[in-house]
């Protein structure tokens, strides 16, 4: 089965997430840390359904995962903020493991892939899904965007955004793929707010048809600005 997709533009954040390895004669265990030092994960490794799924899968890979030991992860941002605890330690999870990432991913996630992609780039990227388990990208000059006029609002409900893949929607159109391909070559050649303000509403506005849920700005019709969804909408 083909694999049609659109090329998305994707913007890394600045803080992520560590790992740490210590070697012990203890079955591996793993904790987590949030960005306060709060331990919010303190379990042997494989018992955990998410960790325990990625070490499985870097297993069969050909991945090195120790029997024994104490793996610790730290963030750096709230994790209720929903900016990729998950996409990051996937990519952490592959460089320790020594498997490629996006294999990682594709093995254990039905989720694109853009935010792994980002987990290391140093740059905005150009992503664009090749088939059901590849994808490509490449690196975007973002010097140029009017950034001061960019800001990130958390609005207290974190989603799950793997129950949102999988939610059953209709497949969109090659036309509509191409038109937000269009969209995202556009905001990734803009300067100008204006030209901004135009991408974000024509993307909004499309994937609202899509996903028949309503566009963010709707929930704030008198806020002085344009609004953008990210990640799972909602």
């Amino acid at each position: 089965m083909a694999c049609i997709s659109w090329t998305a533009l994707a913007v890394p954040t600045v803080l992520g997430q560590g790992l740490e390895f210590t070697e012990s004669n203890e079955p591996l265990h793993w904790t987590a840390y949030d960005r306060t030092g709060a331990a919010w994960l303190d379990v042997p490794a494989f018992q955990d359904p998410h960790v325990g799924a990625l070490l499985r899968a870097a297993l069969d890979l050909g991945g090195r995962v120790p029997p024994s030991g104490h793996a610790v992860t730290h963030l750096e941002f709230d994790r209720n903020w929903g900016w990729g605890s998950s996409s990051s330690l996937t990519d952490l999870m592959a460089q320790w493991t020594g498997v490629d990432p996006m294999q990682l991913h594709f093995a254990t996630s039905s989720g694109s892939g853009f935010d792994v992609a980002c987990a290391r780039a140093r740059t905005a990227i150009a992503y664009r899904k090749t088939g059901q388990k590849t994808a490509a990208w490449s690196a975007v000059s973002a010097a140029h965007w009017p950034v001061d006029h960019f800001a990130l609002v958390y609005l207290g409900a974190k989603q799950d955004s793997q129950l949102e893949v999988q939610r059953t929607r209709p497949n969109p159109s090659e036309a509509e793929l191409e038109a937000m391909s269009a969209v995202s070559r556009s905001l990734a050649a803009a300067s100008e707010v204006g030209t901004w303000i135009d991408g974000i509403r024509e993307a909004e506005a499309r994937t609202s048809r899509w996903i028949g849920q309503p566009k963010i700005q709707d929930r704030f019709p008198n806020v002085g600005a344009t609004l953008k969804s990210l990640g799972a909408w909602g």
